[in-house]
């Protein structure tokens, strides 16, 4: 599997979700952070996110919205939180492979020297790869 493309999340993507799920005022400095080299979420409205991914249409704002749901996941108070939560997303992330496949590789890679969770998404992760591997993914 070579790595794929970069893909980032669009302007328009990032202000539709700004204003659908009320994003600036839920996320202290959205407009400095949102769209660098990830998009930040807000670990409380985790729940909220997936509700509106599955009404979703658009694989931009897919793509925007997931980088948010990893961002939340990695971001839960506990690990029990932290894997109920995993365990939602790891279906769309599999169903949906080829808009977040920039984002799995992405989150792959991730080391504690630079991201605070990553001692437990990198595994999960790395292991979401290997099973689109051998899937012909």
């Amino acid at each position: 599997m070579n790595e794929p493309p970069f893909r980032f999340s669009t302007k328009k993507a990032l202000d539709e979700l700004a204003i659908e799920l009320n994003l600036r005022e839920k996320i202290p400095h959205w407009d400095s952070m949102a769209g660098l080299s990830y998009t930040p979420g807000n670990p409380e409205d985790i729940q909220a996110y997936l509700v509106h991914y599955a009404q979703l249409k658009d694989d931009d704002k897919k793509f925007t919205l997931m980088e948010m749901m990893l961002d939340a996941i990695a971001q839960q108070s506990n690990e029990i939180e932290f894997m109920k939560y995993w365990r939602k997303v790891k279906p769309i992330l599999i169903e949906d492979y080829l808009i977040h496949e920039f984002t799995i590789h992405y989150w792959k890679d991730m080391t504690t020297g630079n991201f605070e969770r990553s001692e437990m998404m990198t595994p999960l992760v790395r292991d979401l790869v290997n099973l689109m591997k051998s899937n012909g993914s």
